[in-house]
């Protein structure tokens, strides 16, 4: 039958993300200690204590799953695949914003069925802003959402863009282009158009940056496509060391050819 949730499932997960993002504004509040891993990207003890935890809640509730981490995880070890339940987490998406002590993180778990994507769970714990995803839509705090494929493109339209973007590269766009550091939230923020005005995400960096995005963007109607035009494969990202092999973009325009444009396709 496959992985299906429940609504005890899913009253679970919001439970767990917000007593994580609640962990988290205790150890921002107190203080944090900051080091940096081998790559020279920050990594502090909150991001370590709030993966653990996670990690212990879900294993607990449902024996046998398998995990895919930021910290320390051997990027060697296929774990998703052959239709096992996986959770990817990433127990604080935005760790340089949070080693700052800016509201701007999110706590983010991806429910994947071998490479399939199944549910999602975004929480934005600065921001009051908890997205998420059933069989049939997706979610902002109980809130249906949808995506508006055909949104007035002006002055006041949003692109969003991670930093390993350069300057110069989003082209032949009349609106604000800014970059609030955190993937997941930038990119659960694209379903929200029809109120936020977010046209696009443009990203790269690993998958479980993107892992608790990817079904609730689907399920709002928003779409993925690396920067080339291809649709994005998880079994191959998995292969590849987690490590998606390009620019990834997440739009909500009925054109992907529009959208390439925007950045320099």
């Amino acid at each position: 039958m496959g992985v299906r949730f429940l609504k005890e499932d899913f009253d679970f997960f919001e439970s767990l993300l917000k007593q994580a993002g609640a962990c988290g504004l205790s150890f921002q509040k107190d203080g944090l200690r900051v080091s940096r891993k081998l790559d020279a990207s920050i990594v502090t003890q909150a991001d370590i204590s709030i993966q653990e935890m996670l990690m212990g809640r879900i294993s607990g509730r449902y024996p046998g799953i398998r995990f895919v981490y930021e910290e320390n995880f051997d990027v060697s070890i296929h774990a998703a695949g052959d239709d096992a339940m996986t959770a990817i987490i990433d127990p604080i998406d935005g760790t340089a914003m949070y080693s700052m002590y800016l509201p701007i993180w999110c706590v983010s778990i991806g429910i994947f069925e071998g490479f399939k994507p199944k549910y999602g769970f975004v929480y934005s714990p600065g921001f009051d802003m908890f997205f998420y995803n059933d069989d049939d839509n997706s979610y902002l705090n109980g809130r249906p959402l949808k995506v508006d494929p055909g949104m007035t493109i002006d002055t006041e339209t949003n692109i969003f863009y991670s930093s390993e973007i350069r300057f110069g590269f989003i082209k032949n766009f009349p609106g604000k282009v800014r970059n609030l550091g955190s993937t997941a939230l930038h990119a659960c923020l694209t379903t929200d158009n029809a109120r936020n005005r977010v046209l696009a995400f443009v990203g790269k960096s690993y998958l479980w940056d993107w892992a608790g995005a990817i079904p609730i963007i689907r399920k709002a109607g928003g779409r993925l496509k690396y920067l080339n035009g291809d649709d994005p494969d998880i079994g191959e990202i998995i292969n590849g060391g987690y490590e998606l092999k390009d620019y990834l973009i997440v739009y909500n325009h009925e054109d992907f050819g529009f959208i390439q444009k925007m950045f320099g396709g």
